[in-house]
């Protein structure tokens, strides 16, 4: 009895060894995969459901102190205003857009009888935006319209520095799973994902960097406008013998712009004339020939018959005389 319980005792221990074993190597696995699966995941942008949980229970353990956002605001302006003198408004214009550490991105300028248009985008620093707008309000100008629109970008800026900052850290795992490739296909696997992953990154930054670069720098657009007072002036024509001379002078000056047009190609002109009485000369040889030939045809054709009609004798028919 005690062997019988000795054995017992010793294939029990035997099994629960093994099957340790082999619950390690399967929760080694395990994990190795769902390590594989939360690459995958971030690689889409998405959190891992494992990650989520852990994020959520944290959630109800500890709060994190509330942080402050700056708020990213794009702001464009639309001006418009009359002046008296546009050209020495322009001036100062000018003077105040260097003062601001602006710039003018377009300028387009539109003169005709009865005003004088112009349209500048200017391009200026944030923190200078409202100087120049309030600048532009209280000046001697006349104001005809002003409308200015500001667009919140605080939400987009941060999604997209979140997801740079993940796709970052799947890249940093993706070469370092490179770097344990051990065959050429998952080489090839791990670089294909890496090209996607840093594709994806470069039009995030490319983004971001707009988004930094239309905060960072406002843009108004102003429209400059003064009307002029149209005076009608007719134009002082010249006399009769002045015009006529001038006539003779620009008809001789062409006359002689012609003959040295005519002595510059001359070459042209000789081989012309070379070539057309070439082909006169052929035509008339053909000609020539083709009445050759008609002569000698008709000296071998044989001269018609001649058939002259005899007048045909009238008889008379002789009346029978009469017995007196």
């Amino acid at each position: 009895m005690k062997k019988l319980l000795f054995g017992l005792l010793t294939v029990f221990a035997i099994y629960s060894c093994g099957g340790g074993n082999t619950d390690k190597a399967y929760l080694q696995e395990f994990t190795s995969d769902d390590a594989e699966y939360d690459i995958e995941m971030e690689a889409v942008g998405e959190m891992p459901m494992t990650r989520q949980s852990s994020v959520a229970g944290n959630a109800y353990t500890k709060q994190e102190p509330t942080v402050s956002i700056e708020k990213k605001i794009i702001k464009d302006a639309r001006v418009g205003v009359e002046v008296e003198d546009y050209y020495a408004y322009r001036q100062n214009i000018d003077s105040l857009i260097y003062f601001l550490k602006a710039y003018v991105s377009d300028d387009n300028l539109d003169k005709n009888d009865y005003s004088i248009n112009s349209n500048l985008t200017i391009r200026i620093p944030a923190v200078n935006f409202d100087k120049l707008i309030s600048n532009l309000e209280t000046g001697t100008e006349k104001l005809l319209y002003k409308n200015i629109s500001a667009r919140d970008v605080t939400e987009e800026f941060i999604d997209i520095e979140a997801r740079l900052k993940t796709k970052k850290e799947v890249e940093k795992r993706y070469t370092q799973l490179l770097a344990k490739a051990r065959n050429i296909k998952e080489i090839l696997e791990v670089e294909e994902k890496l090209r996607v992953i840093r594709e994806e990154i470069e039009s995030r930054e490319g983004r971001l960097n707009y988004l930094k670069k239309q905060v960072s720098y406002s843009t108004i657009y102003l429209q400059i406008t003064q009307k002029i007072d149209y005076k009608y002036e007719p134009v002082k024509e010249k006399s009769f013998f002045q015009r006529l001379f001038k006539s003779l002078d620009k008809g001789w000056k062409g006359f002689v712009s012609f003959l040295i047009f005519l002595f510059r190609i001359w070459p042209i002109i000789l081989i012309g004339f070379a070539i057309f009485f070439y082909i006169r000369k052929i035509r008339r040889k053909k000609k020539l020939i083709k009445k050759q030939e008609e002569e000698k045809k008709n000296r071998h054709r044989p001269s018609p018959k001649r058939y002259y009609n005899k007048p045909r004798a009238t008889k008379r028919e002789d009346k029978p005389e009469s017995n007196n």
